[in-house]
Formats: structure tokens, sequence, C-alpha cells
């Protein structure tokens, strides 16, 4: 089969978005090579997002890019959303509770007075008017390498559908996307940053030498947790799983953190989507969980939770880590252990990296552009240096 053009098979995916709930694509998607792609997104087309993720409101589609089908999510308003696919949930909603994170009430004051003075120029300028491309609905999307050309033929084919949209790549960063990052900004795409992420190299794994890294190891060893792989869970475990999470990142962290359903623990591990780990206790209970997310050489964890009822002392945190981290070290992938934890990951050897979303805004009216530039100018000012100065 001949090298796709990445511009005739766009308007087959993309007609019909917006006009219902669900939208099936009016001609058969080219399988991946792997097929994880259709498995993963074509639920969620099906079925709706809802279904598959409690408080994500959005419209799922697939589009090729080149040789390349890729998720891709619209919105219009919709506020009150998981920041997965809202940006004024990334930059107000989600930022209002990480003000937490400050000790000094001077510096939370200053940055609350920011995040208010921002908040209605996002609303004024339609923030959440976006498509987003390669949109996995996680706290990390992760890319395969793309085709200037075949970037430059979606870009134009998504403004001509879609002339009111901001076009929106999220989780862009210099360690894993620099060569993406590169192609996209000769295209005109703008970079606005969004947090600090951290990184461990499991294909040269120095980070297992680091001392609490070793102590990690050693208490899992010694605390008579039995460590379940993917294939030791069972259906009977998703509902389980799901509560874990929700104690972890939904009731600890944050409501706007994607709320997964038993539906999608079912798809992912049932599709081998997310390799699962457990932590089962003397008593056959399973206390603990995390899900590895790969594509390419690159593995993040999206899903991790363990029973927050139990003694912190017990370290449930710190051991399914260290499994995260053996991990990455037996496959030789590089971890992208998200945000979050900064100085726990610092001390286990993360390296530090600041986090873009590409906005494509040249087609947007005057207005929508300038808030996006305001928006911009600030994170690069003020949000970037607070988060490397305090080693968010």
């Amino acid at each position: 089969m001949g090298r796709r053009t990445g511009m005739e098979p766009i308007t087959a995916y993309l007609n019909g978005i917006g006009e219902t709930d669900s939208v099936q694509p009016q001609t058969e998607p080219e399988p991946s090579p792997d097929g994880m792609v259709e498995a993963y997104t074509l639920p969620l087309i099906q079925d709706g997002v809802a279904a598959y993720m409690a408080n994500v409101r959005t419209q799922v589609q697939l589009v090729q890019v080149g040789p390349h089908l890729i998720p891709m999510t619209y919105n219009d308003k919709e506020y009150l959303n998981s920041y997965v696919c809202s940006p004024y949930s990334t930059y107000v909603s989600y930022a209002y509770e990480e003000l937490v994170l400050f000790r000094s009430r001077a510096l939370r004051a200053v940055l609350a007075g920011v995040i208010g003075t921002i908040a209605p120029l996002l609303k004024a300028g339609r923030i959440n008017r976006n498509i987003h491309l390669n949109n996995w609905l996680l706290s990390t999307n992760l890319y395969e390498e793309m085709d200037r050309e075949d970037l430059r033929l979606a870009t134009g084919r998504l403004v001509t559908e879609y002339p009111g949209h901001a076009i929106v790549f999220r989780s862009l960063n210099e360690r894993t996307n620099s060569g993406l990052m590169e192609i996209l900004k000769s295209l005109g795409y703008r970079f606005v940053p969004s947090r600090q992420v951290y990184f461990f190299d499991g294909r040269n794994p120095q980070y297992l030498e680091k001392q609490n890294n070793r102590w990690d190891a050693t208490l899992l060893k010694k605390s008579g947790y039995t460590v379940l792989e993917h294939e030791d869970l069972t259906e009977s475990d998703y509902k389980r799983i799901v509560d874990l999470y929700e104690q972890l990142y939904i009731q600890k962290y944050s409501a706007l953190n994607p709320q997964f359903t038993e539906a999608y623990i079912s798809n992912c591990h049932r599709n081998g989507l997310m390799y699962m780990q457990g932590l089962k206790d003397a008593d056959g209970v399973l206390q603990g969980v995390v899900g590895c997310f790969i594509r390419g050489d690159v593995m993040t964890v999206p899903l991790v939770g363990y029973d927050t009822s139990l003694p912190q002392k017990l370290g449930l945190y710190r051991m399914l880590m260290s499994l995260v981290l053996n991990r990455a070290a037996q496959q030789r992938q590089l971890l992208h252990l998200s945000s979050g934890a900064a100085h726990f990951k610092r001390l286990r050897g993360g390296e530090p990296f600041i986090e873009y979303s590409a906005v494509y805004i040249r087609h947007l009216p005057a207005g929508r552009r300038m808030m996006w530039s305001v928006l911009g100018g600030i994170l690069n000012r003020i949000g970037v240096p607070v988060m490397r100065k305090y080693q968010l």
C-alpha cells in the first residue's frame, strides 16, 4: 500500500464531528501496525467518552497524519471538564488547586491574583474551542515521530474544516519531542508552558543506584506484599483498581484528573493497552496498582492507586514506584513519570523538563490570538521561573 499524503484521509475521519455525540468514520481506518490505536479509541467513539472516563466531556475521532493513525478530541466550551481536553481547567481550575504547594502566603496571593485576572480573559477568548491531536485523554500523551509535510497538510486541512478552533498538541517536551517541536515551530505553532515533568532513563538505569531507590526496593522485598503481574489480575479486580486510583488521584489530588471507569480498566487490561501490576496483602486484598502506557520506547504511568486509609509508613507509593522504575529498566525504556511529587522524584534521580502545548492560532480572530499570546507570555515570564525555582 502506498504512503498516505496526510490530506485525503483527514476529510474522511473529520466529516460530521460536532453534529453527533458519537461519530463514526465514513471510511474504514487503515489499521495501525499494532492495532493499539483502534483498540483504545474506537470504544470511546462508539460508546461515548463518559462511559470510560466519567468526568471527560469531549468528542473523539481518529485521524490519519501520513502513516500515523491518531486520536483527536473536539471541544467548544466544556469549562467544567478534566484538564486532558480543557486548557481552561489546566491553566485556571487546576492551577488554583496547585497553590497549596506554596508555603508562602504572599506568593499564593500573588499567583491567585494572576489566575483570577486571566480566567475571564481565557473564557472571553474561547480557549476551550479547540482540537487536540494525538490526545489519549491521559495526564501525559506520548508521540511517534511525524513528518513535516504530513503535519503541514494535516494542519491546513483542519484549519479549512474548523476555522474557529485552535489546533493543539499537548504534552510536548524537549527530552522526547525536540524534533517534533522544531517542525511545529516551523509551521507556525506557538508554545505555551503547562507543567514540569520528570524522566528516568531505563536504557541506562543508573538511577537504580540512588540510595532512595535501593531503600524502596528493600522495602518492597520485605513488605510481605505479593506482586501481581498483568496476567494475575482478573475481571474481579477492576472495581478495586478504580477505587484505589480514585482514592489517590481523585480524592487526594484533584477531581480534574480523568476519572477512569471499570469499562476503561477492562478495555486497557483485556487488550494489553496498559501493563498493570498490583500489590496484594497477606489477606489477599489488592492494596496498590500501577498501569504503564507505552508508545515506542517511552513509557508513562497514568494509572497509580493505593489504599490511602492505610498508614503512610507502610510505603505503598514507594513500593509502587519501585515497581515502575524497575520495569522501565527491565524493558530498557525511557520513563516519563509526569508531574507531581517532585521532591520524591528528584531524590530518586528524576530529570526535570518543562512541558508545553503547541497551539496553532494563525487562522483565529485577532482577539483570540491575543488571548493565547498573553497566556503564553505570562506563563513563560512567571510560570516557568516559579516551577523551576520551587522545583515543582
